[in-house]
C-alpha cells in the first residue's frame, strides 16, 4: 500500500530526524517557554491574568477517611495582602492569619463562648504571607528579580505522568515547585516544604473555571508520599470587591 513504510526505513528516518527535532525541542523549552505555555493553559485570554488584582475562594479540607476537617475562606489582593479564615464547624474553632499593609496578625477563638485572641505574627512569617499572595496572583509568572526567582528544573514525573518542573523561590524564603503536564502544560501538582522539612504535595484531581480562568476544583494532599487528605474548592471569585479594612489589624 502507498501509506505503508518498512519499519527499517521509518526507523532510519527517525534516526536522521531525531537530533534536529530534539535540539529544536530542547531549545524551545526554556523557563520562559514553559511558563508562557502554563499560563496559556489557564485561559484563552492570557492578558486577562495580569488584570486579576483580587481573588476570593472557599475551600473545604477532608481527612483520609473523607470526613470534613474545616472550611476556609481565602482573600487575596495586590500587592501582597492575604487573609485566610478557617472554621472547624464541629468545635466552632476559628482561626485567621493575615498579611496587611505594614504587619501580619493572627486571631484564634477556641469555641463559641471563648474570647477571640489576637497577636502579631513574626516579621519573617509576615513576609512569607506577602510572597504567598504575590505568587497566587501571579498565575505562574516569573517574579521580578527583587521579589524572587523561577528556575526550570527539567522533566519530572507525578504518579507516572510526565511533567515539567518549575521552582519558584521568593526573598522571604517561601518556595514552591510546580509540575506542569508535558503536553498540555496544565498544572498537575505543587510541592512545598513543611516546617518539619517534609514534602507536601497538592495534586490536582479536577479543574473548574471562574471568569474563563482554570483553577483547581479538587486536590489530593500528601506528605512525604502519604495521603493526608483532600481539598475541594467550592466557590471562586475573580476580582471581587473586598470590604474596606479587611486586611487591617483587628480592633477588638
Amino acid at each position: 500500500m502507498a501509506l505503508f513504510r518498512p519499519f527499517t526505513v521509518l526507523f532510519a528516518m527517525l534516526l536522521l530526524a531525531g537530533p534536529s527535532v530534539l535540539a529544536a525541542e530542547d531549545k524551545a523549552l526554556t523557563l520562559e517557554t514553559v511558563v508562557a505555555k502554563a499560563r496559556a493553559a489557564l485561559t484563552s485570554d492570557v492578558a486577562a491574568l495580569d488584570k486579576v488584582k483580587t481573588l476570593r475562594m472557599d475551600f473545604v479540607a477532608y481527612d483520609q477517611k473523607g470526613a470534613e476537617i474545616n472550611v476556609t475562606t481565602l482573600s487575596l489582593a495586590a500587592p501582597g495582602y492575604r487573609l485566610q479564615r478557617t472554621v472547624e464547624r464541629n468545635r466552632h474553632f476559628e482561626t485567621a492569619v493575615c498579611s496587611g499593609r505594614l504587619e501580619g496578625w493572627t486571631t484564634r477563638k477556641l469555641d463559641a463562648l471563648a474570647a477571640r485572641e489576637i497577636r502579631s505574627v513574626p516579621y519573617e512569617e509576615f513576609k512569607k504571607l506577602q510572597d504567598m499572595s504575590r505568587d497566587d496572583l501571579a498565575f505562574f509568572a516569573i517574579p521580578d528579580a527583587a521579589v524572587g526567582t523561577a528556575t526550570y528544573k527539567g522533566l519530572s514525573e507525578v504518579d507516572g505522568r510526565k511533567t515539567h518542573a518549575v521552582e519558584y523561590v521568593y526573598a522571604s524564603g517561601f518556595r514552591i515547585t510546580r509540575h506542569f503536564d508535558a503536553e498540555s502544560f496544565a498544572l498537575v501538582a505543587s510541592d512545598q516544604p513543611t516546617p518539619k522539612g517534609e514534602l507536601q504535595r497538592q495534586k490536582v484531581e479536577a479543574l473548574t473555571k471562574a471568569d474563563g480562568i482554570a483553577f483547581p476544583a479538587k486536590e489530593t494532599i500528601t506528605v512525604d508520599g502519604q495521603k493526608s487528605g483532600e481539598v475541594t474548592y467550592d466557590h471562586i471569585e475573580v476580582n471581587p470587591a473586598l470590604p474596606n479594612g479587611l486586611f487591617d489589624f483587628p480592633s477588638f
